[in-house]
């Protein structure tokens, strides 16, 4: 990679993102409807009809099924259009995350300990992502595409976001100048617009997620917690200052709260005292729902790092009353949450990276009562804390081994 420029750099990073995507996939543009595609794309005859009226009236998910509606107007059943689509999102995400690593990793806050590993850190981080098996259930089932196209939203808002606070850092640069004040003026005013775009279009599409799946609940609060560590630096009046992009971007969730409101009581419950009626089984209480993700999640991690015995459609038996392993999950899960915390002044990155894994997975992993306790595809958003603690330390190793060889 040495003698690179960025650019040439960056195009290298999108060709080997876009490759081994495309050819891990390339076998999976046959693969038929399955489980709720049924319902959702089959059976949905108001994405048949296109009505966006219907579909915004009557969908929890509604972006989503403009996406699928879509997909039906041009190619009807046919599930290599579904797929084609899925991949391209897949793809879109390894770019947009290897962009925001490397942006990151050159941020002033962190520019001096990762600025020279900032390259491998963001490529290694996106081809973990994109290559991950645990990938395969939501880029191959179609209606997994839900996760797949929520986390576009979720990227594309941390992106545009990250280039807003850049634009405002260079005009304080700018500010600092004493000399041509004339074109110096016209140029700030330039760099405030484009800040105020870039957050207007952070803001639209956090609108978008939102709409497409509630996982993007999160989102908010995951753009505070990024503000604090790598813009902000720590500094809790800096992000004071900003207080009303961060009320903005809250007020997003108001999209998710009206359609969970409006149409998500089939798939959830909110009724927290006297249980939820399973498809099959006994009701489930949400602090049973909570015990049991408490297994859940460190059989999750355990995917990311061995990825194997991967399911489609698990049979997972619900922790009914606190036990012994119960108690040892949540002591190895509270010990993680407490090293992240610990991490943060000396590891930043590694420890944004598990903070983001436990914020992005704690809608479908914490008391709200959903219908399947467990399925592979809610670790695609959460995947990319791991992949970049990952590409951490890979990133660390090489440099030891690349200072080794240099020595001798």
């Amino acid at each position: 990679m040495v003698g690179l420029s960025n650019i040439h750099k960056h195009l290298l990073a999108i060709f080997l993102i876009s490759a081994i995507a495309t050819i891990i996939y390339s076998n999976s543009f046959d693969c038929t409807f399955h489980f709720d595609d049924q319902l959702a794309i089959v059976e949905n005859y108001t994405i048949h009809r296109f009505d966006l009226k219907e579909i915004f009236y009557s969908s929890s998910r509604p972006i989503l099924d403009i996406t699928l509606a879509i997909n039906y107007y041009f190619g009807k059943l046919n599930v290599f259009g579904y797929h084609l689509v899925n991949l391209l999102l897949h793809i879109s995400n390894g770019i947009m995350l290897y962009f925001i690593l490397f942006q990151t990793a050159n941020l002033s806050s962190l520019k001096e300990k990762y600025g020279q590993r900032a390259y491998r850190i963001a490529l290694y981080a996106s081809m973990v992502f994109i290559a991950h098996p645990i990938q395969t259930q939501a880029v191959t089932y179609i209606i997994s595409r839900s996760s797949v196209l929520a986390t576009t939203f979720y990227l594309l808002t941390i992106l545009l976001f990250i280039r807003a606070f850049q634009e405002s850092s260079k005009l304080k640069a700018q500010s600092s100048k004493v000399e041509s004040p004339k074109p110096e003026t016209r140029n700030s005013k330039f760099k405030i617009q484009n800040s105020k775009f870039y957050l207007a279009g952070a803001f639209f599409s956090s609108c978008l997620g939102m709409g497409t799946k509630q996982i993007v609940a999160t989102l908010p609060l995951m753009l505070l917690i990024y503000d604090f560590y790598f813009i902000s630096d720590g500094n809790w009046k800096i992000l004071k200052g900003r207080y009303k992009v961060h009320l903005a971007m809250f007020s997003t969730m108001a999209v998710t709260i009206y359609l969970s409101a409006s149409g998500l009581q089939k798939f959830v419950s909110f009724d927290y005292a006297k249980g939820v009626e399973m498809p099959f089984g006994e009701p489930v209480t949400s602090f049973q729902y909570f015990m049991t993700q408490l297994h859940v999640i460190p059989y999750y991690i355990r995917l990311l790092f061995i990825p194997t015995n991967l399911n489609l459609d698990y049979d997972w038996p619900i922790t009914q009353s606190i036990d012994f392993p119960t108690i040892m999950f949540f002591i190895l899960l509270v010990v993680i949450i407490v090293f992240a915390v610990w991490a943060y002044r000396r590891a930043r990155l590694l420890s944004f990276g598990i903070i983001w894994f436990f914020v992005t997975l704690s809608v479908t992993s914490s008391f709200i009562v959903i219908y399947d306790v467990i399925f592979e595809h809610r670790l695609y958003l959460p995947s990319i804390g791991f992949a970049l603690c990952i590409a951490i330390m890979i990133s660390r190793i090489s440099m030891l081994k690349f200072g080794r060889t240099g020595q001798n």
